[in-house]
Order: structure tokens, then C-alpha cells, then sequence
């Protein structure tokens, strides 16, 4: 009979972690309003955070960066300012772009087609929005102004444009582009473009791998 250890390494990692991205993403909006709902969506983060350590597995790299990245953000939390956000920012960008490379070697390995192998690749393709959500905000703090960002977006009596600049992201990446939040500085143009143009890379790419694998197991 197996031990609730190997039951829990056999568990649908990929599909648990994409049940929380996209948890996050429905939530974390609502609670970011006021300034108690906006702890709670850094909280949140953290969750995810743990949720992406988990899926991509527990490797030596990723368990050193997760640390000093939990750590700062609790740090911004509870501390403030913007040299700790900046400093927040970077190592959360850093640890989910390490992650995201993680689940792609993962998912790029597996010999079949499973609904988790697809959970998968569906994760990385959510996690770069992730990843251009850290840059965008990293910009915004080293270089105010370079999104155009409506009042009704800043969340909490800070005046958070965290939550906004990611679901700008999301719109960017999938090329939905609603227009209502837009880059008004060069560089941060180009990272706009940048994301759009990775985002349908990926899914082109992506798309004919697992489909090619799919039918080689098939003959």
C-alpha cells in the first residue's frame, strides 16, 4: 500500500498549481480594494510562491532563491518603501522566471501526453505573464509614469498598481489588448511587445510539441 508521502510526490502537481494561479488572479483583484484585502493578496502570493516551488520540484537552485524571495517580500510587507519593493520585485521576478524554466524542462521531458503534462505547459504559458507582471511593476517603481493607469485601478491607500499592471500583462500576453491600461514610456513598450511576441512563440511552439508527441505514442 503506498505511504501518504509517495501518494502526495504523485499528486497532480501541475493541476494544483494552475488551480492556484488562476484562483489568485480572480481573487487577489477583489481583495486588493482596501488595505486589510491587499495583505491578503500578498499573502496570497506567498501561497503561489510555494505552489510553484512544489510543482517544479524542490531542487537545490530553486529552494535557494525561494528563501531570500519570501523573505524580502515579507520584508516589503510589513516594512515598506521603495527601495524594498524594487528589491521585492526583482527577486520575485527572478524566482518565477526560474520556475517558469523549470516547469518548461519538466513538461518538455515527459514521453506522454497527460492531463498534468498539459496543466503543465499551461502553467509556464501563465507564469510569464507573471514574470512581465514583476517587470512591468519593477519599471513602474525605478520609472514612475511609464503606464498610463486609471485611478480606479490603484488598490489600498498606497496605491498599489500591482494588481493592475498584472492584468495588463494578461491582456499583453494574449494579445487581447482592451486599451484601457497602456505603456506611455518607450521601455516599457518594448516589454509589452516583448511579452506579446513570447506569448505566441510559446503557445505555436508548445502546441506542435505536444501534438507531435501525442502521435508518435499513438503509432
Amino acid at each position: 500500500m503506498p505511504s501518504l508521502l509517495t501518494t502526495f510526490d504523485r499528486a497532480p502537481r501541475f493541476i494544483l498549481l494552475l488551480a492556484m494561479i488562476l484562483l489568485e488572479l480572480m481573487l487577489a483583484p477583489l481583495f486588493a480594494k482596501s488595505d486589510l484585502g491587499l495583505h491578503v493578496a500578498q499573502a496570497m502570493a506567498v501561497f503561489l510562491m510555494l505552489a510553484a516551488l512544489w510543482a517544479a520540484g524542490t531542487v537545490r537552485g530553486a529552494v535557494l532563491l525561494f528563501a531570500p524571495t519570501v523573505a524580502m517580500h515579507l520584508l516589503f510587507v510589513y516594512q515598506g518603501g521603495d527601495v524594498l519593493r524594487a528589491a521585492s520585485l526583482l527577486f520575485r521576478t527572478a524566482f518565477f522566471a526560474y520556475m517558469t524554466g523549470l516547469i518548461m524542462w519538466r513538461t518538455a521531458r515527459e514521453l506522454e501526453v497527460s492531463l498534468d503534462t498539459i496543466a503543465g505547459a499551461a502553467c509556464a504559458y501563465t507564469l510569464l505573464a507573471v514574470v512581465w507582471a514583476g517587470m512591468y511593476a519593477f519599471l513602474e517603481v525605478i520609472h514612475p509614469g511609464s503606464f498610463n493607469i486609471p485611478d480606479v485601478w490603484r488598490s489600498g491607500s498606497v496605491r498599489d498598481v500591482a494588481p493592475a499592471l498584472a492584468y495588463f500583462s494578461f491582456v499583453t500576453l494574449t494579445t487581447v489588448g482592451y486599451g484601457d491600461i497602456t505603456p506611455v514610456w518607450p521601455g516599457a513598450a518594448g516589454l509589452a511587445v516583448t511579452e506579446a511576441v513570447v506569448g505566441q512563440l510559446y503557445l505555436a511552439i508548445t502546441i506542435a510539441r505536444l501534438v507531435g508527441v501525442h502521435a508518435s505514442r499513438r503509432r
